[in-house]
């Protein structure tokens, strides 16, 4: 079902699946039975993120050429889908559907609607995240900028990501990791 219905995603981390799919049951047991599921084959887990073994995509030969236009211009910055269309010379619906299959690969995330990192990108977020848990029990807006060197307001949208994802959760103005088996560690 979560497959289903949220199809621009390549799955869910192990402790959203237990709040999912077994809330009551406690946690050790959960992740016991995840890990049965992935050595029986039954689960993958690719990158964190666990999904069924049918679960997979890949670029058709109509848009491969495409991803290959697109894939270099993406650095350390964020693209939005309508200012990535207009570099390319391309329809907006076009690429939109475009980055949601590359989004389903693992090759780009979207942090907010139609504004894509590259997944290593969001993995060096992660990082940094789990460093200012370690450091500091958590992270805040103004730490998570300071450190990137970013806006206050794209700091915002990537910590609300991560809260969306399940890797942390909000706790007044801190964001405590919550999951840190997701995103590339």
């Amino acid at each position: 079902e979560y497959h289903q219905q949220h199809t621009d995603q390549l799955g869910l981390g192990r402790a959203r699946l237990r709040r999912m799919a077994l809330p009551q049951q406690p946690e050790t047991l959960v992740f016991m039975m995840i890990d049965r599921l992935l050595k029986a084959g039954a689960l993958r887990n690719t990158r964190g993120w666990l999904h069924l073994p049918e679960h997979g995509l890949a670029f058709s030969a109509e848009e491969a050429p495409l991803w290959a236009r697109i894939e270099p211009l993406f650095g350390d910055e964020p693209w939005w889908v309508r200012d990535l269309a207009s570099e390319l010379g391309e329809e907006e619906s076009r690429v939109r559907a475009l980055l949601r299959k590359a989004a389903q690969l693992g090759h780009v995330t979207a942090v907010v609607v139609d504004r894509y990192y590259l997944s290593r990108r969001i993995d060096q977020f992660a990082a940094l995240i789990r460093e200012l848990d370690a450091e500091r029990g958590g992270a805040n807006a103004a730490d998570f900028r300071d450190r990137l060197g970013v806006g206050r307001k794209l700091a915002i949208q990537v910590l609300e990501f991560f809260d969306r994802s399940g890797f942390t959760r909000r706790k007044g103005n801190e964001h405590l990791l919550r999951d840190g088996g997701l995103f590339g560690n």
